[in-house]
Formats: C-alpha cells, structure tokens, sequence
C-alpha cells in the first residue's frame, strides 16, 4: 500500500520477506555443504542402469561402465535400487498368445568393481528383486493426462493391481511371483582395456550369469548366460562421452520350454554423457536400445525393441561416497516399463581421492 509516496510494508509481507531470506540463507548454506564435501571417485562411469521389463531381466546384461578400469588394488562398491512401473496388455486371440504386464518391481542390488592391475578389471553384482501391485498407478495416470501421453487403457483396469504373465498357446512362459523377496541370476564379468589414455580408450568385456534365480517364480532362466561386448569413452573438457554395445547369448527357462517358447538372444547399444559441473556434482544422460527376448512369442508389442533414456545426477557425500538419483523413462511405442526410479549410493575403497574424476569418465 502506498501513502504519500511511501511505500509502507505489512506485517504478512515482512512475514514472507523473512521466509524467503531463511530459505536463501539455508540454499546458500546447503551448496556450501555441498561444494565443501569432496570430489567423486575415480572412475565412477555411466549410471550402471538396465532394462527392468521382467522378461529383459532374464538375460544377462552388461550394465554401462567406463572404458576405463580402476587401477590394481581399487574397488568400487555401489548398493544399486531401481523401482519400476510397469503396464502393457497385449494379446494374439487366434493363437492364444499374450503378455500380461501390470504392477510395479524393486530391484537391489550389491554392485563390486575391482580393479586387477595390468588393464583388468574385475565386475560383480548380487542382485535381489521383489514384486507387487505397488501404489503407483493413479499417479501416473494424473501424470499421463497432464502431459497428455497415451493411456493405453491403464484407467480402465483395476488400479495397484498384479499381472505379470507372458502365454504362448494358453501355457504361461514366463510367470512373476509377487510378494516374495529373492536373489535374481547373478552376473560376474571381466573387462580389459584394450587402448587408450586418460582422455579417451576402448575396452572389451565378457559377463558370464550364474542360474542363482528362481525361474519358476521368474526370477531367473535357469542356466548361464554369457554376454560379449565393447565399451569406449573420452573425454572433452568437462564433458564425458561414452558408448557401449553386447551381445547375450540367452538360456531359456523351464517355463518357456513347457510352453514351446525359445528366448532369443538380446543384443543392445547404448550412449550417453556426463556432464561436472563441480568436483562434487555430474549430470548424466544416458539411452539405451535393444532387442526382446520374447521375439518369437508372435504378439508385435512383445516383440518391439526395447528403448529407453536415463537422466540423473551424481554428488559427492564425502571424500569417498556418493549419492545417485536418476529417472527411466521408455521413448518406443508400446513397451514397459513406463518408468524406473534410480536411486545408488556408493563408494571407493582404497586408491587416492583428489581430482581424479577430471582425469576418468
């Protein structure tokens, strides 16, 4: 209100003033907190995200690395979550064939690198899943209307409901168990730099997957997966840029067997950058595109390749730990999931700190 000239200013509009101030005040010192906590771990590479479909999951999958291995001596230790929504109802009437996908999934995981010396590095996970109706599902409606994608009549089905089934010929080739926490196949791998510097190099890897799941409760193929493949980085200025490809050789479970269905062989590319922005902070984005193991299931959307992108960021929690947050989301037609949640935190054991993230991808 203005009196004279003067501008006179309430109590209310003190009120506010003082509210935004403790709020500019408390930004300024959480970035200071921020800024003061460290640099990221050497080495830390692309987030290690994959494909949570539930029939993907099957097969062995390379999650995305750096070309770079961690010198002799030096692990990287990660406890990786994605959390996903999953939603596709498809069916092939006159053969009887259909995917059934509607509930939402956890994946854990303990996730080691190792480094080896001699340009080797060791790679480990032990991964654990769990499946349920969740709670998701209005929300994504909600979300689904507000950007105005495709519902692809979600709403008309029973909301937070579970249907994870794929059926050939009225048999059930693939089948999720809900509500039981178990130990899915488990991946250990081997990667060798094959060329490069600190600004740029290629790499190969084998990644071998143990039958440790259950695949009755769609947990796991129930034989070794074997997966082939190359990863390449460099870096320009504060920019990392990266690619990697593979190729898995799928074993098909009792399950599919019973119902006359091959899994077939996934073979997938990938590509993404991470920007520092500060010693403690890296942006990520990420995409990846590969083919379904359910090909020969004879239903279109089983068969759709599989593409998603990734968006993230990474900050340093200490001289040696960091925090990972980042959202999935699919960019085909007619796939799952719809999204994945990321969340990591890890950590370097053993090696030097420093400014070691300006120097590796």
């Amino acid at each position: 209100m203005r009196r004279g000239g003067v501008r006179r200013v309430g109590a209310a509009e003190r009120a506010g003033a003082s509210v935004r101030s403790r709020l500019g005040r408390r930004a300024v010192s959480l970035f200071g907190l921020l800024a003061g906590c460290g640099t990221l771990p050497p080495g830390a590479g692309p987030l290690p995200v994959r494909n949570q479909h539930p029939a993907q999951l099957l097969a062995a999958h390379p999650d995305p690395v750096p070309a770079q291995v961690l010198p002799g001596g030096v692990a990287l230790l990660r406890f990786d979550n994605a959390y996903t929504s999953l939603w596709l109802i498809s069916d092939n009437g006159p053969t009887r064939n259909s995917l059934f996908l509607d509930g939402e999934t956890w994946r854990t995981a303990l996730d080691l690198r190792v480094g080896l010396g001699q340009g080797l590095e060791l790679e480990a996970e032990l991964p654990f899943g769990y499946a349920s109706g969740g709670f998701l599902d209005s929300f994504v409606i909600g979300w689904h209307d507000l950007f105005g994608f495709p519902d692809q009549g979600r709403r008309d089905n029973e909301r937070d409901a579970f249907a994870v089934e794929a059926d050939r010929l009225g048999e059930a080739a693939l089948s999720v168990e809900p509500h039981r926490f178990q130990i899915a196949d488990t991946p250990l791998g081997l990667r060798a730099r094959l060329l490069g510097d600190d600004t740029a190099a290629l790499a190969v890897r084998a990644v071998v997957e143990l039958p440790t799941g259950d695949e009755e409760a769609g947990f796991g193929n129930g034989g070794v997966d074997v997966a082939v493949g190359l990863v390449g980085d460099v870096r320009v200025g504060d920019l990392s840029l990266f690619a990697h490809g593979h190729h898995t050789f799928v074993h098909t479970s009792a399950p599919a067997r019973r119902a006359g269905l091959a899994l077939r062989d996934v073979t997938a590319v990938g590509a993404g950058g991470i920007l520092q922005v500060a010693p403690w902070l890296s942006l990520l984005l990420q995409t990846q595109w590969e083919t379904s193991v359910l090909r020969d299931l004879a239903i279109a959307r089983a068969a759709n390749e599989q593409w998603l992108l990734w968006a993230g960021f990474r900050v340093a929690c200490s001289e040696h730990t960091f925090l990972e947050l980042a959202l999935g989301e699919d960019i085909g037609a007619y796939v799952s999931p719809d999204f994945t949640l990321w969340a990591s935190f890890g950590g370097q054991v053993g090696g030097t700190q420093g400014n070691a993230e300006r120097r590796l991808p």
